[in-house]
């Protein structure tokens, strides 16, 4: 009687999310075609297209143009939904269960420690702010005004997402003006990365970061999948697509894609960066195997996380990480490599 009455209620459930949803189906359907030199299909197939999406996934196709599946041959059936895909990738890292290993990646002052600890390379952390009072990083109270010496680092918040709350400061002026928003939680003051001339040539108005995905699957640490993420004038010093930056494919060898992808309110597709001019084809990231080499390596501390989402950035010395995430997302990976639900259930699925 109970799993009847679990089952009637996800039905219910299912009908509600699609009703709520509905509305929203024919501006998914008719937003920008990424693929103009394609044959698109009919408006009228686009609607089933996503209208299908939505009652067989519970949500509605964000992702529709951008994954192509506009274009006439294309199979919906390779790509995951959202829903989906975090739940196979949150029962393989047992996010449910948040073991040790995830509040290590979640934490970022942890996260430097232990990475500092296992000798990877990280950004220099040389201070904590805890409730208003600031500590070194050995846990000593340190003032304020013994920061003064300090220049051009980050403030994070210890816990945040998506740069929730990420703070660039020139100097001590510039600090004095965010002390105030610190009075409550926890923040690291984190020394800025210098990238290495290549990425600056590419963009200098923000750090590139290379979002590298590994799949431990029990044996050995696998390359899911990799793009950089390159910054604009319009994103300034973010380079994350939300803010208007640039998502490209990379390949074996380090050289970019011909094609960079944007969110549909900024464009489509580039073959060059909109303010330096690079041929994105043409260029070729410094140190992009030590990159991989050196995420498959730190995962072997996390070995009780099937898949960690890595942010990378290149200094003329080589790859830094900057951060691990359970919780990556793999919406942009499908929109530039094509549907990955095949490959990534192989890897994840015997959980």
């Amino acid at each position: 009687m109970k799993n009847i009455l679990k089952s009637i209620y996800r039905f219910l459930l299912r009908i509600a999310i699609v009703l709520r949803n509905a509305p929203f189906v024919g501006s998914v359907s008719n937003a920008p075609c990424y693929f103009r030199e394609k044959k698109r299909k009919g408006a009228r197939v686009r609607y089933i297209d996503n209208l299908v999406w939505l009652i067989k996934k519970g949500e509605k196709n964000r992702f529709y143009t951008q994954y192509g599946l506009d274009i006439k041959g294309s199979i919906s059936a390779d790509y995951i939904g959202f829903w989906e895909f975090a739940g196979l990738r949150n029962k393989s890292n047992q996010i449910l269960r948040f073991d040790n290993s995830i509040g290590i990646l979640r934490d970022k002052f942890l996260f430097y420690k232990y990475m500092a600890m296992n000798r990877l390379n990280v950004p220099d952390v040389f201070a904590i702010a805890s409730d208003g009072v600031v500590y070194d990083v050995f846990f000593s109270p340190v003032s304020i005004q013994s920061l003064e010496q300090e220049k051009d680092y980050f403030v994070k918040d210890v816990a945040g997402e998506c740069a929730s709350f990420v703070k660039h400061v020139n100097d001590y002026n510039h600090l004095q003006t965010i002390i105030p928003l610190m009075d409550k939680g926890k923040f690291i003051f984190q020394r800025k990365i210098i990238q290495h001339h290549e990425m600056n040539r590419l963009n200098p108005s923000a750090v590139n970061t290379i979002r590298i995905v590994t799949i431990n699957d029990g044996v050995s640490t696998h390359l899911f999948a990799a793009i950089l993420r390159v910054g604009t004038k319009k994103s300034g010093c973010a380079d994350n697509t939300s803010a208007g930056g640039i998502a490209l494919g990379i390949k074996d060898d380090g050289f970019l894609f011909d094609k960079g992808m944007l969110k549909p309110q900024y464009g489509t597709l580039l073959s060059a960066h909109p303010d330096t001019g690079v041929v994105f084809s043409k260029f070729k990231i410094p140190y992009y195997e030590d990159a991989v080499k050196l995420v498959c390596h730190a995962h072997k501390f996390f070995y009780n996380v099937r898949s960690i989402g890595w942010d990378v950035a290149i200094s003329e010395k080589g790859p830094i990480i900057i951060e691990g995430n359970d919780n990556w997302e793999i919406t942009s990976i499908q929109a530039i490599y094509g549907g990955k639900k095949r490959q990534l259930t192989e890897l994840m699925g015997n959980c």
